[in-house]
């Protein structure tokens, strides 16, 4: 009777393995998708604050007589995350709250980016190192708004261009293809479309001033 006790009262090794392999299965299955299910949440804040930024953008355009921030690019530094830097002025004129940390000038990070601002990116005048540099020219494909289009023309002035303006993040992976292509953000090619993959995540205003966003 007291060796029935025991083996009822505890665990045999092979049934603790077991027990084990079935939790480390579980696992297997769930994680992914909570990973999935964390990006996708990050997806959704990135839009909900591109959307708040385009709108920041107008107002500005609307007090400025309709004129955009220039588009700002530090060649001093590491070119992939200086280039189209985010408009200081937005946080300097009291649009978007003020950072608080070195480079963020407004209180806002690229989610898939921590410690750098979201892209943006307008035909018309550029910064560089602070200093005047010509106008920045915009890459739009010939089938905008459906930019799915390999064939497309360069923008430096807003008058001409289909694009008025860009914001966008790099995505949940920076050094994707998709995130690197030469014509991102415009390009349809370069989008985030799912969980896993890599691609930028844009907000787009058009020359007639509607917004749209990429998936």
């Amino acid at each position: 009777m007291r060796a029935a006790s025991q083996r009822f009262a505890g665990f045999t090794l092979v049934e603790l393995l077991v027990v084990i392999a079935i939790i480390a299965s579980l696992a297997g299955l769930l994680l992914p998708a909570l990973a999935r299910a964390k990006e996708k949440a990050k997806v959704i804040k990135v839009h909900a604050e591109l959307y708040g930024v385009g709108l920041a953008l107008e107002m500005y355009s609307d007090d400025h007589g309709g004129q955009l921030p220039p588009v700002r690019v530090d060649c001093n530094s590491d070119l992939s995350a200086h280039w189209c830097q985010f408009p200081v002025e937005l946080a300097q004129e009291g649009y978007l709250a003020r950072g608080s940390k070195p480079g963020l000038a407004a209180n806002m990070q690229d989610a898939f980016n921590p410690g750098h601002t979201y892209k943006y990116a307008t035909p018309g005048p550029q910064l560089l190192n602070d200093s005047a540099g010509g106008n920045y020219r915009l890459w739009v494909p010939d089938d905008f708004p459906n930019c799915a289009s390999a064939s497309g023309k360069y923008y430096s002035n807003r008058i001409d261009s289909p694009v008025r303006w860009v914001l966008w993040s790099l995505g949940p992976r920076p050094d994707s293809d998709r995130t690197q292509d030469s014509h991102a953000p415009i390009a349809s090619r370069s989008w985030y479309r799912r969980a896993g993959e890599g691609g930028v995540i844009a907000r787009i205003a058009t020359r007639e001033a509607m917004q749209f966003k990429t998936p």
